[in-house]
């Protein structure tokens, strides 16, 4: 099992990165949330990281904290969620959002996310309730970026989630016109569209 990996930022984006590890490229999968607590391309980061094996393929899935590699792993245990669907989760609210829907049985808001019905909603209520009830909430620090940055990682991670591109362009622009000018985070602007294109 490859718990962690350190190394150089090769490229990012909102949904995986690649690090140079002793001079091989490594693909990792990320959510939103670690994603913007990477540095700068060309420095070095570590990653914990949770390693899945399916028969055609092996993925790596890599988080800022061990508190969310703990909660990813508590939620693919889940019937019905997958690695993927996890990342889409972890993206789609932040750590201590998802962290109190859970323990407060929010289903409404755990239904908003993109690809999470009211059944798999249910479920992560029920199973991860009990399990999160010693988990600490962790501090966010969401990196500075320009707007026109955060709208073009915001585009990206949408269609790499599986969103047209007209379709995510339009939500982008109605996450954005609902702060009426204020600034915003890439993971404040992910979440606010993928409300949108949920509805």
């Amino acid at each position: 099992m490859i718990n962690q990996i350190t190394g150089k930022i090769l490229q990012k984006s909102p949904t995986e990165a690649t690090l140079d590890v002793g001079g091989v490229g490594f693909q990792v999968f990320i959510p939103v949330t670690t994603f913007d607590r990477l540095p700068d391309t060309g420095e070095t980061v570590t990653i914990f990281t949770h390693l899945h094996v399916r028969e055609d393929a092996m993925q790596l899935f890599g988080f800022s904290t061990k508190q969310e590699k703990e909660l990813f792993r508590k939620l693919i245990t889940i019937s019905g969620v997958g690695p993927k669907l996890a990342q889409t989760v972890m993206s789609g609210l932040s750590y201590d959002e998802l962290i109190r829907a859970i323990q407060q049985g929010n289903v409404l808001q755990l239904n908003k996310i993109a690809g999470v019905g009211k059944k798999t909603a249910e479920r992560l209520v029920v199973e991860l309730r009990d399990k999160l009830t010693e988990v600490q909430l962790a501090e966010e620090h969401p990196g500075v970026k320009t707007t026109d940055t955060i709208q073009a990682e915001a585009l990206l991670a949408l269609t790499t989630l599986g969103y047209s591109r007209n379709a995510s362009e339009n939500a982008l622009r109605g996450a954005i016109a609902e702060r009426n000018g204020e600034n915003v985070t890439i993971e404040e602007l992910i979440k606010a569209a993928l409300r949108r294109l949920s509805k």
